[in-house]
């Protein structure tokens, strides 16, 4: 799915601007990252003949150093045959086949598509599971061809460019939920939305830790959503693909898709919020590690707020460095949280404004006047 995340960032402010954007995921052209992957391809873009008589090899096109947008599927498409599509691998849920992947447009940081991952054979397959998130990869295969609102990659092979080495480990997890078994026999749940677009079509919510994508017969039942909005949903589960588990919403109920909690209501609001702290490790896209606080409720969803202030550098540094400290006094109760970390042993209160910009901005944010605005509290040790 394309996506392509506007936000607030600093306005006539110097160096930092750089630095803090590309860290945060704001809304700014520049960034500091990798916007590529620089390997060789897998395959000669000559080495085979076209059929005589049949279409032309794409392996055969030069595409130069044309900068492919992530909506020209075309062009993606020639490089993915050629053995030369770049990215990024955004999930590896091993247990559960679901793989998906990240193409990003050269130095341009907030435009990127996700595209889900096939295995073609058993070997790509083994593979695979050797895999995690934010290894650069390169791709060969091809878009396959089906109704689904999102492009999927039928992989026929690949090669792991650069694996990623997180600047913080935890020990490993035992996931929250298990699917599909969580499921069976349910018909309805509560859980909050991972990712929506195309108007709505392309629909992903997760439930407790589990990402699970969902077919959306009518779109306008989805359309308008944020990524972290709190949803009850009515489901079935879908015959096909078998593999990852997928549901599909259930339109003949009364209310397929009830929205809880719609948190653009809150943009721009006075906003306080007290939970575990949270920190986003440094990967591929952010040159910095970022801290964040983790809301659980009563029914079990819980979103995460990042901490930070958006227009100036020295202040966003203070608050930066306050909670980096609490975050080294505790480093044994550090507990892996699938694509973050979480220190329950760590308590924060945060009172500033509720920022939410973008449809599918990662995390909501807390924008801090001061360092003074966020509380850390050390909970006792068993």
């Amino acid at each position: 799915m394309g996506r392509h995340a506007a936000s607030h960032c600093f306005r006539g402010i110097g160096p930092g601007l750089g630095t803090l954007c590309a860290a945060l995921a704001l809304g700014c052209t520049q960034s500091i990252h990798q916007s590529a992957v620089d390997a060789p391809p897998l395959v000669d873009g000559g080495a085979a003949d076209a059929d005589a008589g049949g279409a032309a090899d794409v392996r055969d096109v030069n595409l130069g150093d044309r900068i492919i947008e992530p909506t020209d599927i075309e062009s993606l498409g020639i490089l993915l045959e050629q053995g030369r599509l770049p990215g990024w691998i955004h999930a590896a849920v091993h247990g559960r086949g679901l793989y998906v992947f990240t193409y990003r447009k050269p130095n341009d940081f907030f435009s990127f598509a996700d595209f889900p991952l096939e295995a073609t054979t058993d070997a790509v397959a083994s593979r695979l599971l050797n895999l995690k998130r934010h290894d650069a990869v390169m791709l060969k295969g091809r878009f396959k061809v089906n109704a689904a609102p999102i492009h999927h990659i039928e992989l026929e092979d690949f090669q792991l460019v650069t694996p990623y080495v997180a600047d913080e480990t935890a020990p490993p997890r035992m996931p929250e939920a298990t699917i599909p078994d969580d499921l069976l026999g349910a018909t309805e749940l509560i859980g909050k939305v991972h990712a929506v677009n195309d108007d709505g079509r392309i629909f992903v919510i997760e439930y407790k830790d589990a990402v699970i994508p969902v077919f959306v017969p009518i779109a306008n039942l989805t359309g308008g959503l944020y990524r972290n909005d709190k949803i009850h949903l009515v489901f079935q589960f879908a015959m096909t693909p078998p593999r990852p588990t997928h549901l599909w919403l259930d339109t003949a109920a009364a209310k397929p898709l009830e929205v809880m909690e719609r948190l653009l209501d809150l943009h721009g609001k006075p906003f306080t919020a007290e939970g575990t702290l949270i920190r986003f490790p440094q990967s591929p896209q952010i040159i910095t590690d970022v801290y964040a606080l983790q809301v659980t409720d009563t029914d079990g969803v819980s979103r995460e707020y990042t901490l930070l202030n958006d227009r100036d550098p020295t202040i966003f540094a203070k608050i930066h460095d306050k909670l980096a400290a609490a975050w080294k006094m505790r480093p044994a109760q550090v507990i892996d949280g699938r694509n973050k970390l979480s220190n329950p042993s760590i308590k924060v209160k945060a009172v500033g404004t509720f920022n939410l910009i973008s449809p599918n901005q990662a995390n909501a944010q807390i924008l801090l006047d001061s360092a003074d605005n966020v509380t850390v509290t050390m909970l006792p040790l068993p």
